[in-house]
């Protein structure tokens, strides 16, 4: 199984692929990374130390430098 990310037109927009097939495709590398954080936020619900920190990194404006 490989799985790669790449970038594709002027905006940004990043895809995701698997074994040659496309299984998403995400606006921006921040719109990725704020997917990959809910979904994060989702699994440890029931780890309330983990939930916090996760919570703080999601609500931490991204840096454009």
């Amino acid at each position: 199984m490989s799985a790669r990310l790449y970038y594709v037109g002027d905006q940004g927009a990043v895809v995701l692929e698997q074994n040659g097939l496309k299984v998403d495709e995400y606006t921006s590398a921040a719109a990725l990374v704020e997917t990959h954080l809910r979904g994060l936020l989702v699994t440890c619900i029931d780890q309330p130390e983990r939930h916090a920190e996760l919570r703080d990194i999601y609500q931490t404006p991204l840096s454009t430098d």
